[in-house]
């Protein structure tokens, strides 16, 4: 399509020409450059498709509270959604991603794991989680808000990071975005997120209790409608970075919320249809001339005097002389299981859960195509996982390990790090999954340790546990089957062959 001057470029050429000229030139080089790539045409197609130039925040601003409260009701009134939250939750976080110590020394690793074992059972003020019930929970409201707040407490001693709540979003203040307080020169407050000079996170600024709470009341002389200032050090602030600069979280839903209603209506409508279907519908053409109509079911009469009449199935009827009965036979769509099913295929997609874990529908699946889901899913869980779950829990590690050395006066527990175990992912097939972890442990590929961590199972205690038993079936003489060192992998028992220091397994391994 030639570049074409509008009635404003010809007026400014005719009142200025030299400048009406350059402005004329501009367009014609920025429309041969639009030309180039077909999505920023503005052609018929096209031109009705408005999209900003907007910062991540100026976005989130104004429509990240809608579409919060929006994916919160499809979570209660959409079983597919919901389902997808539960098994989003249950695949990044499931029964816990476990911390362990790393330190060469035993017993500072053992001192430092007993630790956190108490932590994890007394850090909910309110004894209903543990820690990982609460990271679950975590993971859980950051899918369907976008983003959640984790708030570290004084225990009841008062000493600092004993407890821990979670905070929705609501909690955060996004109306403070502004040049806050006596560091008015250097601090700047974005929807609620304080930053310093140099770009780092130094507040939040909450409200005491949820804004959307009911009967709230001052706490601490606070009213609901005032935020108060929470140093960054004692909130973690879980969500996914889509974009650079992005300040706050967004729904994991917010790509389809458009579709999932109009799915909710589609499936509303084919409730309604079946309804129809096992309801017999007629319509009642009678002469005037002969008598009344036989009352057949519940009759009113509408606002234009026609007389409508209800019947439940299977009604026997009986009609007077000269009557006619057509009946109401509703179309069916041939093709709508096949249009939902391309919808949840679309909305899986975009959580890393598989479809037939969404939905429970295996019907079009095998093998392959359940591995081939579940791999691509991983890869979308395992980001989630290690560069948002496991970076919070660093902090969270080392919160309790120094906590720890103060109460102790042991300070080489502030210094010992962690390793994670994520949750154990079930297998599509166990045996060649098996089979196939023997191979990478055997080449070298990976290390025995490692795939205990994949199990979330800790390798010292693993060893430990295995040579207690060992010892108690030696006791007994009891062999069985599953013993590596009697039974060999042909189910053979091997002869032990104490001058020459081998067994005829030793081969085989």
């Amino acid at each position: 399509m030639s570049f074409k001057p509008s009635f404003l470029d010809r007026a400014w050429l005719a009142i200025a020409p030299q400048s009406g000229l350059r402005r004329l030139h501009a367009r014609a080089v920025a429309s041969q450059l639009m030309r180039a790539y077909d999505g920023a045409s503005r052609d018929r197609r096209l031109g009705g498709w408005i999209a900003t130039g907007n910062s991540a925040n100026a976005e989130l601003f104004g429509s990240n509270e809608r579409v919060r409260n929006r994916a919160r009701d499809l979570e209660r009134n959409n079983r597919v959604v919901f389902s997808a939250i539960s098994q989003f939750s249950g695949q990044v976080v499931g029964t816990g991603i476990t911390p362990r110590a790393v330190d060469p020394r035993k017993t500072v690793r053992q001192a430092a794991n007993d630790a956190w074992a108490r932590f994890v059972d007394t850090c909910d003020p309110e004894g209903q989680l543990d820690y990982y019930g609460l990271q679950a929970l975590a993971a859980r409201t950051m899918f369907r808000d976008g983003e959640v707040f984790r708030v570290w407490l004084k225990d009841e001693s008062g000493v600092v990071n004993g407890r821990i709540v979670l905070r929705e979003a609501d909690y955060l203040d996004q109306t403070r975005d502004i040049l806050t307080g006596a560091d008015a020169e250097k601090n700047l407050v974005v929807q609620g997120v304080e930053f310093d000079a140099y770009g780092r996170r130094a507040g939040y600024w909450m409200f005491p209790i949820h804004p959307g709470e009911l009967g709230s009341i001052a706490i601490g002389g606070l009213l609901r409608g005032q935020s108060k200032r929470m140093p960054a050090e004692d909130v973690d602030h879980f969500y996914q970075t889509l974009r650079p600069g992005q300040t706050r979280g967004v729904s994991w839903l917010a790509p389809s919320i458009v579709a999932l209603r109009g799915l909710d209506d589609v499936t509303e409508a084919m409730i309604w249809r079946k309804r129809i279907e096992a309801c017999i519908g007629l319509m009642i053409r009678s002469p005037e001339s002969q008598g009344s109509v036989p009352i057949v079911g519940q009759q009113k009469t509408d606002a234009r005097g026609r007389v409508e009449e209800t019947m439940a199935p299977g009604k026997i009827l009986r009609f007077g002389p000269g009557e006619e009965a057509s009946t109401l036979d509703p179309s069916t769509s041939g093709d709508t299981v096949d249009f939902v099913r391309s919808q949840l295929y679309a909305f899986s997609a975009t959580t890393g859960i598989p479809y037939h874990a969404i939905t429970g529908d295996v019907s079009q699946a095998n093998y392959s195509s359940l591995r081939a889901a579940t791999l691509a899913g991983n890869v979308l869980l395992d980001a989630v996982q290690w560069l948002v779950f496991a970076q919070r829990e660093k902090r969270a590690w080392r919160r309790v390990m120094q906590r720890e050395s103060l109460l102790r006066n042991e300070p080489r527990l502030a210094d010992v790090r962690c390793e994670f175990s994520m949750p154990v992912r079930p297998w599509v097939d166990p045996v060649k999954e098996i089979t196939a972890k023997i191979m990478e442990i055997r080449a070298g590929l990976q290390s025995q340790p490692d795939a205990l961590a994949e199990r979330g199972l800790n390798w010292e205690q693993q060893l430990s546990e295995i040579e207690a038993f060992l010892k108690a079936l030696d006791q007994p003489g009891i062999v069985l089957d599953t013993d590596p060192r009697r039974i060999n992998h042909s189910g053979a028992l091997q002869i032990a062959q104490a001058a020459q220091g081998v067994s005829d397994g030793n081969s085989q391994t």
